[in-house]
């Protein structure tokens, strides 16, 4: 009993009570070889991680080292939560060399999960920006890099990039239903020498379900699933339908969704940049899921599956009416947005014993994803004339190739090995249009100060072909684990000009070609000092080649008098990151932390002011045009540390919690990195009840404010203060195949705004970026 109430205490006293998290004991994580770059005021950041997390998880990691012997058995006997994105095998999550977390589709159910956003509500370190505005959500951040910088795959496949120009394209990667995931994993970190390029700060992998996940050894099998939220007035509904005979067996999954722009805990309508809350939204969803599964010979299956996702969203932009642009005054402006995903995809496996491999994986794949948003706008000129005005944006992208995995698992000098080793293959077609026009009473069309259409970037074709190697090596009797890893990148751009792009940029040079090669290494050691007790480190690096449109943008506005121009002179992004970490598992009781530092060099700033401009203000004086281009940037370091325990306290009682601190800067500018979360922790107590039947949790998610020296001097972010919010989740069988789920969050109907949603706030009303207040959430699932 004395161990786990120490596990608790790790967890409650990492964290003050108080909203704004004002905790000031911690040791200082920045590192002397900055050379005092910093200002002292910026270091504060670094004194804000809990001395209490680091004396009680010392205490617990002691008390485990000592206890580790005789509770090793005991330890053996509980669940293994097994991960596949840390070494592209399937390995216990204590036995990787890297933090990842792993939600089944039993959490997302659990949690009450209605997007991406809420499938890492409880994660420290890792987000998902966006609130009710127009365009959604963001991707996913992991330890403060985001956007195309994480690799994010479902099924292997890559999501689709995210691309934004302009106040009226922003395509976004919020192209999945989680109704459909049968897991999802988060590594931290980069990752290229596993997974390529943009595994820079990270990779999520998610798994969508499969004929086997719903039916057991019944030869068929269905559900249902209903839900709804008051968070967004929404209601959900998923069909699955599974089948299997002999050799064979399929399934088909089924969500639709409706609902309304997402609540916020604001008050203040009317219009214009005043307004606090939401622009009012109709949305829906759909999603389409079916596998068939082929087993023609034992140790032989293939997997035929394709999915289709749709999202409309048509939105009243109310926070812009009466806005002024350039003298014109803007009386309504609405938008009606489209986004689709559509895949097919192949995969063999293998589970035998050739001389090559005992396990073999391969996939070919095409996907395609579209987004389409349209702006119409009234409006009224200097000269008092009645206008209107459209603006059409589309980002079409179309993704194909295939993949080939082939593991050995083999002894060889006293020494087990599980080599992993493959090829990827990959081709992507980018195409970006913006058309329109504008109309006076009569529907006459009107001169544009810019070509219409024109393109952002010239069509673009991008190959990318990969080796990689990768080795598991077991010493010492299987006490330690090293798993070196390689991998070499080739990626060639075909840029082409065609008669949009020309006469939407005039002036604009053709654009390049461009190649890159890169090599990514790794390297990871566990090492278990008892059945109870490991030790980890690891070192490994990450890429990004640079993107089509910052090497080949191109953008002329005459009326602004300014223009972005390409650089094919681009590099690759790159990163290195140290991470170490320990971790304690017996009996019902675990923890671990991690340390870690990741360096990025030649970080893209879209944007910048053309290098060759500098001197006379970024003024081109053959054009006198403010002229602004895509640069390297030289050092970015990100440095911090996580901790998550669990503890199962007895009598169905069990608690959990986890802490993330991370601190970022810009080293060639001397500037806080505005990316990087503020320290963020997640307390919860659960009960289940012996039956089974029921059970409850209460979680308590605290964040501490932004301090205002903490960010980049240049930007005008606002600095939120910190917050505590708990939510409440409970579950209870009703009847012998149904289950009902009920979700109460924010119950002390807390006013807050996440540091990430800051971004967008620009000279809006801050109100209307806040979170909601009290809202609730019911889904009934029934399996037939």
């Amino acid at each position: 009993m004395q161990m786990q109430q120490l596990c608790i205490c790790v967890n409650m006293s990492s964290l003050s009570a108080k909203d704004d998290l004002s905790v000031k004991e911690m040791p200082n994580l920045v590192s002397p070889q900055r050379r005092q770059r910093r200002r002292v005021a910026v270091a504060k950041a670094a004194e804000t991680v809990p001395m209490a997390a680091f004396l009680a998880l010392a205490l617990l990691l002691a008390t485990a080292t000592a206890l580790g012997a005789e509770e090793a058995t005991e330890d053996a006997e509980a669940d293994e939560i097994v991960t596949v994105v840390a070494t592209r095998t399937e390995r216990s999550l204590d036995e990787v060399a890297a933090t990842v977390s792993v939600k089944t589709a039993e959490d997302i159910e659990r949690e009450m999960a209605r997007d991406i956003a809420d499938l890492v509500r409880f994660e420290p370190g890792v987000t998902v920006g966006g609130t009710s505005s127009r365009f959604g959500l963001t991707g996913f951040n992991i330890r403060g890099i985001g956007g195309n910088r994480v690799l994010t795959l479902i099924d292997g496949i890559r999501v689709p990039d995210e691309f934004s120009f302009g106040p009226f394209l922003s395509a976004r990667r919020d192209f999945v239903d989680v109704d459909s995931l049968a897991r999802a994993e988060i590594a931290r970190g980069p990752i290229s020498s596993l997974y390529g390029s943009d595994a820079l700060g990270g990779v999520v992998a998610l798994t969508s379900r499969s004929p086997g996940d719903r039916l057991g050894e019944r030869p068929v099998g269905a559900s249902f699933r209903g839900g709804y939220s008051s968070a967004d007035d929404s209601l959900a509904a998923t069909i699955t339908a599974a089948g299997q005979a002999d050799n064979i067996a399929a399934s088909v999954l089924y969500t639709n969704r409706s609902g309304t722009e997402t609540a916020n805990a604001a008050s203040i309508g009317g219009t214009g940049a005043a307004r606090e809350r939401p622009d009012p939204q109709q949305a829906e969803t759909d999603n389409l899921g079916a596998k068939v599964a082929f087993t023609p010979f034992e140790a032989h299956q293939f997997t035929l599956g394709f999915d289709r996702y749709t999202s409309d969203a048509r939105s009243r932009i109310l926070s812009d009416y009466g806005s002024v642009v350039f003298g014109t005054t803007v009386n309504a402006r609405d938008a009606d947005d489209t986004r689709s995903r559509e895949r097919w995809s192949l995969n063999y496996r293998y589970g035998g014993d050739l001389v090559v491999a005992d396990r073999v994986v391969a996939t070919v794949y095409s996907q395609r994803s579209e987004t389409e948003q349209r702006t119409n706008e009234r409006r009224t000129t200097p000269a008092r004339t009645a206008q209107t005005r459209v603006r059409l944006s589309t980002f079409d992208q179309k993704v194909s190739g295939g993949w080939l995995q082939l593991g050995r698992a083999f002894r060889l000098a006293g020494t087990d090995h599980l080599v992993t080793y493959g090829a990827d293959y990959t081709l992507t077609e980018n195409a970006s249009v913006r058309d329109g026009g504008t109309f006076d009473a009569g529907g006459a069309p009107q001169r544009e100060f810019s070509p219409l259409p024109t393109r952002d970037f010239p069509l673009t074709h991008t190959t990318q072909f990969a080796l990689f190697a990768q080795d598991e090596i077991a010493l010492g009797g299987g006490r330690l684990t090293l798993s070196p890893g390689l991998r070499f990148d080739s990626f060639d751009a075909d840029a082409s000009a065609d008669a949009i792009y020309l006469s939407g940029n005039p002036g604009s040079p053709n654009p390049e070609d461009y190649d890159d090669a890169q090599v990514t290494a790794k390297i990871g050691a566990v090492y278990a000092f008892t059945g109870a007790v490991a030790a980890w480190g690891r070192y490994s690096q990450g890429f990004r080649a640079p993107p089509y449109d910052d090497v080949n943008v191109g953008f002329t506005n005459f009326l602004g008098g300014y223009k972005t121009i390409a650089n094919p002179s681009l590099e690759s992004e790159r990163s290195g990151g140290i991470e170490a970490g320990l971790r304690v598992g017996m009996g019902g009781a675990s923890a671990e932390i991690a340390m870690f530092r990741n360096d990025y060099e030649n970080f893209i700033e879209s944007f910048a002011l053309a290098p060759a401009f500098v001197a006379s203000g970024g003024i081109d004086p053959t054009d006198g045009m403010r002229t602004f281009q895509s640069v390297n940037r030289e050092e970015v370091v990100i440095q911090g540390l996580e901790l998550r325990a669990s503890v199962e306290i007895g009598g169905g009682f069990a608690a959990r919690g986890a802490l993330a601190y991370a601190d970022g800067n810009d080293e060639q500018r001397d500037e806080p990195l505005d990316s990087v979360e503020p320290l963020t922790g997640v307390v919860g107590l659960a009960y289940a009840a012996a039956s089974g039947r029921w059970g409850t949790e209460l979680i308590w998610t605290l964040a501490q404010g932004k301090d205002p020296d903490d960010v980049d001097s240049t930007s005008m972010r606002l600095t939120p203060g910190g917050y505590g919010v708990v939510d409440l989740l409970a579950h209870v069988d009703v009847g012998t195949r149904s289950r009902l789920y009920l979700g109460l969050f924010n119950i002390g109907d807390k006013t807050y705004i996440r540091w990430n949603d800051t971004a967008a706030i620009g000279r809006d009303a801050p109100a209307r970026f806040t979170q909601p207040g009290f809202n609730a959430a019911a889904t009934f699932r029934m399996d037939l």
